[in-house]
């Protein structure tokens, strides 16, 4: 029963040390960042133009406290996804984002600058514009 003891605290106190360094590798790799990115998610967002025949439907923001902040913003649109595709290829090259592979079924177009991520992803009858930051170490 001693012996059971003894391992279930030595397992604790691994599991305790496993997240302290996780905070800090986190921290040296992140910095504050996380503390600032709110108010950059939103200078992006500020910047975005928005199609002709386009209206924005919603937006829905998510902060995961050094994890990841992301913002979803949904059109109605009558435009066709090429045509929306086009629009944001010319718009977001021009303003030094980098077009790179699309990850899913449903992502039209993704960019990256920096940390930043914006993909622009269809849904049923509209489009959502996703702008994120992951922090990874």
């Amino acid at each position: 029963m001693r012996l059971a003891r003894k391992i279930v605290m030595y397992l604790v106190f691994i599991g305790m040390l496993l997240s302290v360094y996780d905070e800090f590798a986190n921290y040296m790799e992140n910095g504050d960042d996380f503390k600032r990115d709110p108010k950059v998610l939103y200078e992006i967002y500020g910047e975005l133009p928005i199609p002709d025949n386009t209206n924005e439907i919603e937006k829905k923001e998510s902060i995961r406290e050094r994890y990841s902040v992301s913002l979803d913003i949904y059109y109605c649109t009558r435009l066709s996804k090429e045509q929306i595709k086009r629009f944001y290829i010319m718009y977001l090259t021009d303003k030094g984002w980098k077009q790179i592979d699309k990850q899913d079924g449903n992502c039209m177009v993704l960019f990256k600058k920096d940390k930043w991520k914006i993909a622009v992803q269809d849904e049923n009858e509209k489009y959502r514009v996703n702008i994120y930051k992951i922090y990874r170490y």
